[in-house]
């Protein structure tokens, strides 16, 4: 269970150019990194480069599971939303999922999933409506695990988020933005 993270990364699905200094710095705040490039990026040797990496120092790479069959096949996986709802038994590889509703998040919770995602929070452009706080509330209670607030987020939501039932937060901009340092302070 992933009980010790407080911020999880989510790959853009392009990748920049400065993707792995980017991810050797994610490192010293997070094991954990959700690898999610769009069909046309995925790259088998940027994926095994990128695992390398995380492994090397005791992290553990996620791949989103809209990515699963251009792998080895034996990888840990965080479920779309999608694939949430289709999956009928837990296996050993998957460990989370993203969630936007209540049905969602009780088929993690029937699944047994390590975490989930919740969201978006914020509203965020060509996304689903945000949720908000009270609803990102209401729904990390009926799943027994570690809920992560996603989408429209910045670390400096952390605290914010904990106070409103959250282990910590996940996002892809607010952790892959060329423009900031990653600070990532609770």
């Amino acid at each position: 269970m992933i009980t010790e993270a407080s911020f999880i990364p989510i790959t853009p699905e392009k990748i920049p150019e400065n993707f792995f200094f980017q991810i050797d710095k994610l490192l010293n705040k997070s094991k954990y990194l959700i690898y999610r490039v769009d069909g046309f990026n995925f790259s088998l040797e940027h994926w095994k480069k990128t695992k390398k990496i995380y492994e090397n120092k005791g992290g553990k790479v996620i791949l989103n599971s809209r990515l699963y069959d251009k792998t080895s096949n034996n990888e840990y996986l965080h479920l779309t939303s999608n694939d949430l709802i289709k999956t009928k038994k837990l296996s050993s590889l998957i460990l989370g999922a993203s969630c936007h509703n209540e049905k969602e998040v009780l088929k993690a919770a029937q699944l047994g999933l390590d975490y989930i995602f919740i969201s978006p929070i914020k509203n965020i452009e060509n996304k689903k409506p945000a949720l908000g706080w009270k609803k990102f509330s209401e729904l990390a209670k009926l799943f027994p695990g570690p809920c992560f607030a996603l989408g429209g987020l910045q670390p400096k939501d952390y605290k914010f988020a904990r106070e409103n039932g959250a282990q910590g937060i996940a996002g892809i901009s607010g952790f892959f933005n060329p423009q900031s340092e990653i600070n990532l302070k609770k």
